[in-house]
């Protein structure tokens, strides 16, 4: 996969990938793997209550997309609140956007490759109650996952990926 996203002509002098799929399906892990990227999470743009996509337009793909060096303060899910310190994301290099609503239809279009992930239900359900414990099951299962399919069902992400990867453990 390195060798596809270094292959690509990029934009400006940032390659952009978006890389979407379910909460477990293993976004993250392939997000860490691309060596030397610089990776930012939809999850960061969380406010308490939900996902403020519109701020990861302006403050990140917006100010990338002209080449200038973006800018954001994440959210801090331990505290349920936004960390104190800025990051800062050059306009350089691999940038990867991963998340749930990575591949949302509102910035889909502003990525030189579209990247979905797909695992299925019970390996992400196993896979998100190991990472938050076992008292998040029921989140997982009566609000994550169904917002998730609701998601699904209106952008269909996965239809607008360039590849798609088994985040499984099996073959991409």
């Amino acid at each position: 996969m390195q060798e596809r996203i270094r292959a690509l002509r990029p934009r400006g002098a940032v390659i952009l990938v978006g890389i979407g799929g379910c909460g477990g399906a293993g976004k993250s892990t392939l997000a860490a793997a691309l060596e030397g990227a610089q990776v930012v999470s939809t999850d960061e743009f969380w406010n308490g209550s939900e996902f403020e996509l519109s701020r990861l337009e302006r403050e990140v793909l917006g100010p990338l997309g002209r080449g200038e060096t973006a800018r954001y303060r994440g959210f801090d899910w331990d505290r349920q609140r936004p960390f104190p310190d800025e990051r800062v994301v050059r306009p350089e290099g691999v940038v990867v956007i991963e998340g749930v609503c990575a591949l949302h239809r509102m910035f889909r279009e502003a990525y030189d490759l579209r990247i979905w992930v797909e695992a299925p239900r019970e390996l992400r359900l196993e896979r998100g109650v190991e990472r938050d414990g076992e008292a998040a099951r029921r989140t997982w299962e009566e609000v994550w996952m169904p917002m998730e399919e609701r998601y699904i069902a209106r952008d269909r992400p996965r239809e607008s990926a360039d590849l798609v990867v088994d985040g499984s453990g099996g073959s991409a």
